[in-house]
């Protein structure tokens, strides 16, 4: 059984190397490229919220009012290593964790005393 081919006249045939050197540096920029992307726009941004939280529970102090992630409002009465005992009515006591803390308001009268202070 004999095949036969047929070309285009002037069509030369194929040759059997080919280089993808070209592509093969673009795949690699691409995916450099797509992880410096990810970084800057997902990772970095979540380290400096982390670093935030970490400063406000660690300056945390009795006193101060704290906004749950829930939506409660409450006074700081007791704080332990991982829990804080809030006052959110007259005799309403709850324990949360530090982790529930969504953001803490201090006395007006400490926030103009720490103003003083840094002028």
């Amino acid at each position: 059984m004999n095949i036969l081919y047929s070309a285009a006249p002037g069509a030369t045939a194929p040759s059997g190397t080919t280089t993808t050197t070209g592509s093969g540096w673009s795949f690699i920029f691409l995916l450099v490229m797509l992880f410096a992307m990810f970084y800057f726009l997902i990772i970095l941004p979540q380290r400096r919220r982390e670093k935030q939280f970490q400063q406000m529970i660690s300056q945390l102090k009795r006193g101060d009012t704290v906004v749950t992630i829930g939506g409660i409002v409450g006074k700081v009465i007791d704080i332990k290593k991982d829990t804080v005992k809030i006052k959110t009515a007259m005799t309403t006591e709850l324990e949360i964790t530090k982790r529930a803390i969504a953001s803490v308001f201090r006395e007006k009268e400490e926030e103009q005393k720490e103003e003083e202070k840094q002028d």
